[in-house]
């Protein structure tokens, strides 16, 4: 069905009608709820020079009417739904029979009685504080906002700017229009200094091509604002210590006529003023150098006054020490931006605390200066560090249950020891565990980490390589773990050294030399329990052909001896299901996929990773991020194994009796978030990943493998449940070793905290250059883009600050597993939605 026979669907038609009259109901019941004689605003829009603004213009006109989803104020009509005196109403209620109220204490207990009624006034404050108040126009807020945009206009150097106002009502709806005329803006003229101090002119003059302000732009105040910004921060960088932002200022010229558009502007460096005795004294700017730089390490826990201790001088650094020094002088002298000799820089102060809050080994470092001569031009530097506490202990215990476990307990507890070896290096020790029942079945999952984490590379001769500006980092971990459940239960190992640099600011390099992976599957016999799809289609398999009957207990196989007694007797030719018959290539897939999940996998892989965010923190909406990982396993294995010629099986080598993992792997990620109004944000990310196997193996590990769906992915189909390709495989986990996808995101506010998105999604996985040989899954070129799954739909969040809570509704608009002409599908009927739970944005 096209899309244009949709739109002119009965139903589809309903929906629309039920919809305006909905709206149109809705809008009339807020404006009956308004005070007497008061207009509420519907529309603002504002025009310069005859052109509809969407920028910053725009948003001085505040405040915004209220917000509306399909033409329906909902804020609002939370707002106007909050009753007054509840408390009171509450008590009345009580009151009016004569034994209510000692029916309900008698019932409830007075307490509770109580607390229904905090809970009903309470309910009422939450909806005026969710809600939204109404927005109301009237003469005075339309001149207000007039003077704004004149302000800002002029601001931007159109002091002859004019703002005509017209407003259109219905039916107690404003609509109101600004119009602004910018007319003819001023520009800037010369560009003169009067600098008292020497120092500041020649330094202004050395870097006045990076001025703000130059001869012929417009005059905009922001521009000089940077341009007293730029100054001051070069002043402090250059050696002027007490350089204040307020010595700064600008005279601009305007022709009082109003002919002249060229505006003279004169820069004004004023000397420092001091007060000295009450009395405003000018005192000229000096550069002022380091003279001596100290460190001064107090001791963890110490409150008194216990003296420091001078353990000697390094690199012209000296350390004084309130009791044994405990730790490395090179570290801290890397960690120390500025030297002896050196002019002052803010820089360099602000780049030494980041360094040393780096370390996490001191609790707020701080940094004081003094004066060394009264000429003021040699600075002492005192800097004091107080270590944390070398010892840190934190625990968790949880009750816990999941679809597997029912009822169980959850604990979790880690050991930190700061400055192992005197190099700010952090050990962490981790034990977790989990233990419970399902039905009649045990349940346990533990594990046990080591962690040491090194401000440093911990490499051989890695002494010119290891500069604090680079954020250098180390990172050891080795881990086990053990689960027994109703699943296959298995025994891990794994173990990583990570290198991390940072040599610019928002991007991040990381480095693994090792990384260790294995996996030792434990109850294999289990398979057919736990992936029970694959086990409905293989018994029904068996109940179509000659099967053995002592492989089958009430018409179903045994698990494991008949299933796998049976699959051998098909892939042997004992049974009546030939080589060339579809069932047998069934079977064969179902064994195929047996051995690789329950295989034991042992990987030894390298990789770098680089990511990169101009995301300023947490709360920045407008930011772009991009990842990319590339990693490899199994080539020095492959080489040792053919050099000693180890052993091998089913023609791959072997390490402890394991076939050793060997693939290369690529993927990118790429996140961009646009905003499009104060409270509307358009998102999109694109992901392509692909892992090839080779040599030592024909297939990716299930760990390192890419699957599709779920709340982060395709929303419109559940975890594990999409692909691969336009196979439809039945399987309860589908992975494959290629995946493409691609998400866009509108998000908008709704009520409060309540919060609204429409989303599409598009994407899946397929096998390419492994030892799957089914076309369905298989990519084999640009023509299986066609493949590509879409998912559509709304989703609603509640934020809640911290963490934000969302439901989406993914819908399969395109869903590759259909018939070519028969994929397509807009029928958006909420039983055909697939809901998914998620915490926080999926990207």
């Amino acid at each position: 069905m096209s899309f244009t026979t949709f739109l002119l669907t009965t139903r589809f038609s309903k929906i629309l009608g039920f919809g305006v009259l909905l709206g149109i109901t809705v809008g009339c019941s807020a404006i009956r709820n308004l005070p007497e004689d008061s207009i509420l605003l519907r529309k603002n829009s504002v025009f310069v020079d005859n052109q509809l603004a969407v920028d910053t213009v725009a948003n001085i006109v505040q405040p915004k009417p209220n917000n509306r989803f399909l033409g329906i104020p909902f804020g609002l009509l939370l707002y106007q739904s909050a009753k007054d005196s509840t408390d009171i109403a509450f008590e009345n209620w009580l009151a009016k029979k004569p034994n209510r109220k000692k029916r309900m204490n008698a019932i409830w207990s007075e307490k509770q009685v109580k607390k229904m009624k905090a809970y009903k006034s309470g309910f009422q404050a939450w909806k005026r504080k969710t809600g939204e108040a109404p927005v109301f126009s009237d003469s005075l807020s339309t001149k207000i906002i007039a003077q704004k945009l004149n302000s800002f206009l002029s601001n931007e150097g159109y002091f002859n700017a004019t703002v005509k106002i017209s407003t259109t009502l219905s039916n107690r709806n404003a609509s109101v229009k600004y119009n602004v005329s910018t007319n003819t803006p001023y520009f800037i003229d010369s560009i003169k200094t009067n600098i008292q101090s020497p120092v500041l002119d020649s330094i202004y003059v050395a870097n006045k091509v990076d001025s703000k302000i130059k001869q012929g732009d417009r005059f905009r105040t922001t521009a000089f604002e940077q341009e007293r910004n730029r100054l001051s921060e070069l002043f402090r960088n250059a050696g002027v210590y007490p350089f204040q932002l307020k010595s700064i200022d600008f005279s601009v010229g305007v022709d009082s006529t109003g002919i002249d558009y060229r505006l003279p502007v004169q820069l004004n460096i004023r000397n420092n003023i001091e007060n000295q005795e009450g009395n405003p004294v000018p005192k000229e700017y000096k550069i002022s150098k380091m003279n001596t730089v100290a460190v001064l390490l107090g001791k963890a826990g110490n409150t008194g006054n216990e003296a420091y201790d001078s353990i000697g001088v390094f690199d012209g650094m000296t350390i004084f020490s309130q009791g044994k020094m405990k730790y490395n002088s090179k570290l801290l002298r890397e960690s120390i931006d500025f030297r002896t000799n050196e002019p002052y820089s803010d820089t360099s102060r602000s780049t030494t605390l980041k360094q040393l809050n780096r370390l996490q080994s001191f609790d707020y470092p701080t940094i004081r200066y003094q004066y060394a001569n009264e000429d003021e031009t040699l600075l002492d530097a005192s800097i004091f560090l107080m270590p944390k506490k070398r010892y840190s202990l934190d625990y968790a215990l949880d009750v816990t249950q999941s679809n597997i476990l029912k009822r169980g307990i959850a604990f979790s507890s880690g050991l930190s020891v700061l400055n192992v070896f005197k190099g700010a290096e952090t050990l962490e020790l981790g034990a977790r565990g989990s233990f419970g029942r399902s039905a009649d079945v045990a349940i346990s999952e533990y594990g046990f980490d080591i962690q040491l984490r090194a401000p440093q590379f911990l490499l051989p001769f890695s002494s010119k390589i290891n500069k604090q500006n680079l954020a250098p980092l180390t990172i050891l971990r080795v881990g086990v773990g053990s689960q027994e459940n109703i699943g296959l239960d298995k025994q891990s190992l794994n173990g990583s050294i990570q290198y991390q640099w940072n040599p610019i600011e928002k991007r991040r390099w990381t480095f693994s030399l090792m990384d260790v992976e294995f996996v030792n599957n434990k109850n294999k016999a289990n398979y057919f329990g736990v992936y029970t799809n694959a086990y409905g289609e293989l018994n029904q398999i068996a109940l179509n052909t000659n099967t053995n009957p002592n492989y089958l207990v009430n018409d179903r196989l045994i698990i494991p001896q008949g299933t796998a007694s049976f699959i051998g007797d098909v892939l042997d030719g004992s049974t009546s299901i030939l080589a060339s018959d579809p069932s047998y290539q069934r079977v064969q897939r179902i064994e195929e996929r047996r051995r690789r999940l329950t295989q034991n996998n042992l990987i030894i892989s390298s990789g770098i990773n680089f990511f990169s965010s101009s995301k300023q923190g947490i709360f920045d909406r407008e930011f772009m991020q991009f990842r990319a990982n590339l990693s490899w396993s199994g080539n020095l294995l492959k080489s040792l194994a053919k050099s000693f010629n180890w052993k091998q099986e089913n023609g791959q080598y072997l390490l402890f009796e394991v076939p050793f993992s060997q693939f290369i792997k690529l993927e990118a990620d790429f996140v961009k978030h646009w905003t499009v109004s104060e409270d509307q944000v358009v998102a999109i990310r694109a992901f392509a990943g692909a892992a090839i196997p080779y040599g030592n193996a024909d297939n990716i590990p299930f760990n390192r493998s890419f699957f599709g769906g779920g709340a982060y992915d395709n929303r419109a189909w559940e975890v594990y449940r999409l692909g691969p390709g336009s196979s439809d495989t039945g399987n309860e986990f589908n992975e494959a070793n290629l995946k493409m996808s691609f998400n866009a995101e509108y998000r908008f506010d709704l009520i409060g905290a309540f919060k609204g998105a429409l989303f599409v999604d598009a994407g899946n996985i397929w096998n390419v250059a492994d030892n799957v040989d089914e076309s369905a899954r298989r990519f084999d070129g640009f023509r299986d883009l066609d493949e590509l799954a879409v998912g559509t739909g709304i989703g609603f969040r509640y934020d809640f600050g911290l963490f934000l809570l969302r439901l989406d509704m993914g819908f399969k608009t395109h869903n590759p597993v259909l018939p070519k002409g028969n994929r397509w599908n807009w029928n958006y009927q909420l039983k055909n939605a697939n809901p998914t739970l998620g915490i926080n944005y999926p990207f």
